[in-house]
């Protein structure tokens, strides 16, 4: 009796918790959390382990090498003022070390002030999850109950945790493209008016400085993105008004403003993801594709063989598929459905208990639970529930998917950079599952109202 009270008092609980959530208060919830996690591992648990430390530093080589930068960028500005601040201070490094560094000039060097600006992203992430739910599923509570899991499954999960705690580009990256996908949506599932095109605009925008800040060669991948969206708006299978296509119209064009000053007088091919194309001597160019798209595609694959023989050299052990070498743009392409495969369910389930340490476990139990959330994305198709806002996540995570599943033959590398979009797809796997232990509950989806141009589909 006792017992079945307590259940019942915890469940009434937890449900009267997710009711009362908003956006504000989930934000300071996800950053304490991400707060006192990042800094127990960068105090405690990246110390205590020296394979992953740089030679002579107790961090990361990444984040030793970030921290030199910041520390430079830092001097050089208390020495000649802040002209001397760069957005781009070295070769790699971005807005990670450049914000770092202003950070440094106004409270001392500390790279665990590192620790503090992640949180404060990687929470912010957390939140625009929980926004995209709500606008995916129009049903105030049971789109709140999947909406808190999704958002927080985002921000515990142990891997982004790895990140947080260092100093990366990952968590200002992700709450860019996150901000760019709920913007988008909000375009096109909102009437036209000034006030709302002011306020939306200005999101969008802030999604390009983010993403720009961090890296900037993914705005190409976006300005694809966004392109394909209006495409699917002139065939009439994403709804389009004069608002929304002129907002989606005026955010490529942004795109493409920034990338091309970004690298109007730079020589670094790393801001434009170029930079390993001089070693790809053995590339055939297409006699198809304009050199323009021809270039693109020999960038993405430049990159691959770089990865393979830099993975070689150090014998990297999460390596995978490096015999592939694509030569031209057809040989490219046929890689694609191998790369998303990798890119999304690497690694497999046969290799995920044959590693012996703590970091392969959790990524084991990690990839359990994507496993389990990806078939909710079947459920879509059973229940023949489907509308523009499932097709927009889509786009978003499986056309970078390809990009990276293609580029990066390191399974440890994917894991990383494909975070945003991997959680993507686990969101809309929660989705699924929700509607069909909703449906199983009640018998039947007439209590289920999913929201397609603001009218309930036929089929839902």
């Amino acid at each position: 009796m006792m017992m079945r009270f307590f259940e019942g008092f915890y469940s009434i609980n937890i449900k009267y918790i997710i009711k009362k959530i908003t956006p504000l208060n989930l934000w300071v919830l996800f950053f304490f959390y991400s707060l006192i996690c990042g800094v127990i591992f960068f105090e405690f648990v990246i110390p205590s382990i020296s394979s992953l430390h740089a030679p002579g530093s107790t961090l990361t080589p990444d984040s030793t090498y970030f921290n030199d930068v910041a520390i430079k960028l830092a001097n050089d500005i208390n020495l000649h003022g802040w002209t001397s601040w760069k957005l781009y201070p070295a070769v790699a490094a971005s807005g990670q070390s450049s914000y770092l560094a202003i950070l440094y000039v106004f409270f001392g060097v500390h790279p665990l002030y590192a620790v503090a600006f992640n949180a404060f992203f990687h929470a912010f992430s957390g939140v625009l999850i929980y926004l995209i739910v709500l606008e995916i599923l129009d049903v105030k509570n049971f789109s709140k109950n999947v909406a808190f899991l999704s958002a927080s499954l985002f921000v515990v999960f142990p891997s982004a945790i790895t990140w947080v705690s260092q100093i990366s580009k990952e968590a200002c990256l992700s709450t860019g493209l996150l901000l760019a996908l709920w913007g988008v949506m909000k375009v096109l599932s909102n009437k036209p008016g000034r006030h709302i095109a002011i306020s939306i605009f200005s999101a969008l925008i802030l999604s390009l400085i983010l993403i720009s800040s961090m890296k900037p060669y993914v705005l190409q991948i976006l300005a694809v993105i966004i392109l394909i969206i209006i495409t699917l708006q002139c065939i009439k299978i994403i709804p389009s008004n004069l608002f929304s296509v002129g907002v989606l119209g005026a955010y490529f064009l942004s795109i493409i403003f920034i990338f091309m000053l970004i690298n109007r007088d730079s020589y670094s091919g790393w801001l434009s993801g170029e930079v390993f194309i001089q070693h790809n001597h053995s590339w055939k160019r297409s006699d198809y594709l304009p050199e323009f798209f021809d270039k693109k595609i020999q960038a993405i694959a430049a990159s691959r063989v770089a990865a393979i023989s830099s993975g070689l050299a150090i014998n990297a052990n999460s390596m995978i598929d490096i015999e592939i070498k694509p030569a031209n743009a057809i040989e490219t392409f046929k890689y694609i459905p191998r790369a998303l495969q990798v890119s999304l369910l690497a690694p497999f389930p046969n290799t995920w208990f044959k590693c012996a340490n703590i970091v392969g476990l959790v990524s084991a139990l990690e990839m359990m639970i994507f496993y389990i959330t990806f078939f909710g994305l079947l459920f879509f198709i059973q229940l023949r529930i489907f509308n523009y806002k499932i097709l927009l996540c889509l786009i978003f995570a499986c056309l970078p998917l390809a990009v990276f599943g293609i580029s990066s033959p390191n399974i440890g590398t994917l894991y990383r950079i494909r975070y945003t979009f991997e959680m993507t797809l686990l969101m809309l796997g929660n989705c699924g599952w929700a509607i069909m232990i909703n449906k199983l509950k009640l018998g039947r989806l007439g209590k289920l109202k999913l929201d397609f141009d603001n009218k309930p589909d036929k089929n839902v």
